[in-house]
């Protein structure tokens, strides 16, 4: 009998995942343990294994699109074997079923809840958070998404907003990328069935010999190559470092430190921990250290949402990992409790699993500071954005000799600037000064992590 091959839930917050690619066609032999496809979330990107040898006969989802969790993607069994009906299975435009309900009411079935209504508080075309697959269905309906409330975390626009959205007229995609550029409220306009360019150009008092301009404003020829779609984890890198941008007052501090102790320290330590199978670099001894400044700061170790401020009793260290194109950020759990040894084993787990494809939707999640390490590629200060919904971010440059004057003398030390990018809303400059400090005072002297 023929297997259903579902969508993966990697993860508690996990709705929907995007097919990155097959890693088999139609009709090829598959065993238990292969890597059957690579399925992309807006977090990361998994490679999925077999459950069962046999053959792959029917897929259902196509690479690049996008279906809810636990949904029939493909079959596996026998060759030439029946597989069910697939016609609607796994499509991407539609839910798994629900579960038969009971028997409303006469007064329910006579009065059915309201659907949600156009987002009042935002502009036609304005920014705004939402799944890829709710991105799909706004676009299919011709919804402008920035007028559907979310109710996903921080407001993100999911599916389900999407399918009880109670729109206005229907806009075709030029209609709502023209309107969007000449701020017109298509919500607002009084059209008998799709809003097309035409009644956009109306609605902004365009004339008629004017038109030609504005639809060069929408669309501009060029001889670029053709734009192609990015990848879900560059499009959730774009999203988020967008809404961070939007949602924190920021302010980078930059300060220079001394680190010939820290190098001293890692030299000390590093052939001993060698023969234990542990690879120690100055990014673990960073971790270590910026920990222990955290627990003597809670407001930064904290997250702020609502007019509320809450201090994580944990430190939760992201450190920012490249990926192909993109960028990850798994975190260390309760990195404040750890010996520089665990950190560094912990650390080094986490990014051999970031670039093979197998970090967990747990590494992802929970992070509470983040540190960005730029020093291998000679930069000397930047400023970092914040991951949301963080505080602060540790931008960490290159380690660089210095001429510098120590009792009077002209000496050379190796120097590098560390850059923090704060939240104004919570951390003004003397607490980001003071927090700086006691990071260079740690690395300066990092035997002070023992007392």
């Amino acid at each position: 009998m023929a297997t259903e091959v579902l969508m993966p839930k990697l993860g508690l917050t996990m709705t929907e995942g995007t097919i990155e690619e097959w890693k088999y066609k139609e009709g090829d032999a598959v065993k238990k343990g292969d890597i059957l496809f690579s399925v992309a979330t807006d977090k990361l990107t998994n490679d999925v294994e077999c459950e069962e040898d046999g053959t792959l006969l029917k897929i259902l989802l196509p690479e690049g699109e996008t279906a809810p969790c636990k949904s029939v993607i493909a079959w596996i069994g026998q060759p030439g074997e029946a597989i069910p009906d697939a016609s609607g299975a796994a499509a991407p435009a539609a839910a798994a079923p629900a579960a038969p309900a009971a028997a409303p009411s006469a007064a329910s079935a006579a009065a059915p809840a309201a659907a949600p209504t156009a987002h009042a508080d935002r502009p036609a075309g304005a920014y705004v958070l939402a799944t890829p697959y709710a991105k799909k269905l706004a676009k299919e309906k011709g919804y402008d998404l920035s007028q559907i409330p979310g109710t996903g975390p921080n407001g993100t626009v999911v599916a389900k907003d999407v399918e009880n959205f109670v729109a206005g007229p229907k806009t075709s995609p030029m209609a709502a990328k023209l309107a969007a550029e000449l701020g017109v409220d298509v919500s607002k306009l009084d059209v008998q069935g799709r809003v097309m360019k035409a009644d956009v150009l109306a609605a902004a008092g365009v004339g008629a010999a004017a038109a030609p301009a504005a639809e060069a404003a929408a669309a501009v020829e060029s001889n670029d190559e053709k734009p192609v779609k990015v990848n879900p984890l560059r499009r959730s890198i774009a999203a988020n470092m967008t809404n961070s941008w939007h949602t924190s007052p920021r302010v980078t501090y930059t300060r220079p430190v001394e680190v010939t102790a820290m190098k001293d320290l890692r030299a000390k330590l590093k052939d001993g921990l060698k023969e234990q199978g542990i690879k120690l670099t100055y990014n673990h001894i960073l971790m270590k250290v910026v920990a222990k400044a955290l627990t003597e700061f809670p407001d930064v170790n904290a997250s702020f949402a609502d007019n509320m401020l809450t201090r994580h009793k944990h430190v939760n260290m992201g450190l920012a990992v490249a990926k192909g194109d993109g960028l990850i950020v798994p975190n260390v759990k309760n990195c404040e409790e750890k010996s520089l040894a665990q950190i560094a084993q912990e650390t080094e787990a986490l990014i051999e699993a970031t670039r093979t494809g197998k970090l967990g939707m747990e590494d992802m999640t929970g992070g509470t500071f983040t540190i960005s390490s730029l020093g291998p590629y000679g930069i000397t200060s930047f400023s970092p954005i914040i991951n949301q919904p963080e505080l602060a971010i540790l931008g960490v440059c290159d380690m660089v000799d210095t001429p510098v004057v120590r009792n009077g003398e002209i000496v050379i030390r190796t120097m590098m600037n560390l850059s923090l990018t704060a939240d104004h809303r919570v951390i003004d400059g003397v607490m980001a000064s003071k927090f700086l400090k006691r990071i260079a005072e740690l690395l300066e002297n990092p035997y002070m992590l023992l007392v």
